[in-house]
């Protein structure tokens, strides 16, 4: 009896081996994980500090490595105002708020592997500070993260894409006073951009606290015809710093008048209620027409799975030529009697 050819099988699992190593390739490319982190201090001086005009108070941060190399960690004081889709934004330059305040005992902090360091800090609040709450915050860097980011060749492309590790713990400063909540909606306008249009809603948040979270829910109509119909949440909304929301436009839009009517809802405070009627004037159309580029397919196929079929249908072609040229050999043999 004639046996196969182990070639065979050979050729067939070093096809198989290389469509699964093809379509394991984008798995591979997983972020690295952090190498320290910020933590409260285990003192009892933590994120909510207490304080009154004219004072200092104290606190301090622990920074921990979670990486088995050694560690530098960059810190810095920031202020934190609200990002354009709520959220903490943390600002480390040109400081103008309450990371002023902030006087830190060091900002290089270099970790053994696994190795555990209290940095203690110090908030001098001003004489002429009349809100019950104010908000810094300190920010961490991995200093070789950061190092490698500047020191990158371009490779004479416009921008490289670095990763940062950046990790930052939110001080609460309280000081008497009353405590509430408040947003302001300043106005409504539809603005034009290269990236394309949108329905930007200025928003501020006014009070003394912090608002965890806002709902919107709102219609942009035309007549009978519905343009856009949203309902998101937007995250933290600190006081004393507006943000611009910016609700993405369906297609483009044209001159007229559109009604924009729905309701903002912050947390534990009044609702906003909005009907009002923005006009697109002629020259924000032309704006429009001249700037807006147009909108990129969601529904393309990525090129490296163009890359990867094309592969994987090569070594499939190559598969079947190996099995029929064994073919082609097993008919030209003489069968092999069996004693």
């Amino acid at each position: 009896m004639h046996l196969p050819s182990p070639h065979v099988g050979t050729a067939a699992a070093t096809a198989v081996l290389a469509l699964v190593a093809i379509a394991a390739a984008p798995a591979a490319a997983a972020p690295a994980k952090p190498a320290f982190a910020l933590t409260v201090s285990d003192t009892g001086s933590g994120k909510l500090v207490r304080g009154t005009p004219g004072r200092v108070v104290r606190g301090a941060v622990v920074v921990r490595s979670l990486s088995s190399r050694a560690v530098t960690v960059k810190l810095q004081a920031a202020d934190i105002g609200a990002a354009s889709n709520g959220n903490a934004a943390y600002k480390t330059s040109r400081l103008k708020g309450a990371g002023r305040w902030l006087r830190l005992a060091t900002h290089t902090v270099r970790l053994q592997p696994n190795a555990v360091q209290t940095v203690t800090y110090t908030l001098s609040i001003p004489s002429t500070a009349r809100r019950a709450s104010y908000y810094a915050g300190i920010v961490g860097v991995n200093a070789a993260e950061l190092a490698a980011a500047r020191r990158k060749p371009s490779q004479k492309k416009a921008f490289n894409f670095s990763n940062v590790n950046r990790q930052a713990l939110p001080i609460t400063v309280r000081l008497p006073g009353r405590l509430y909540r408040r947003l302001t909606l300043r106005s409504v306008t539809i603005k034009v951009e290269p990236a394309g249009a949108g329905l930007v809603l200025a928003l501020r948040p006014g009070g003394t606290q912090l608002i965890t979270s806002a709902s919107v829910n709102l219609t942009v109509s035309r007549g009978a015809k519905t343009v856009i119909t949203h309902a998101s949440t937007l995250g933290q909304l600190f006081p004393g710093e507006g943000l611009n929301f910016r609700i993405p436009w369906t297609g483009r839009p044209t001159e007229g008048d559109y009604r924009v009517k729905g309701v903002i809802r912050p947390k534990l405070a009044k609702p906003i209620f909005i009907d009002q009627t923005v006009t697109f004037t002629p020259k924000k159309a032309a704006e429009a027409e001249a700037e807006t580029t147009p909108i990129a397919s969601t529904g393309g196929t990525p090129g490296w799975v163009w890359v990867a079929l094309a592969l994987g249908a090569a070594l499939v072609l190559a598969l079947l030529v190996t099995m029929l040229v064994l073919v082609l050999k097993l008919r030209h043999q003489r069968p092999v009697g069996v004693a």
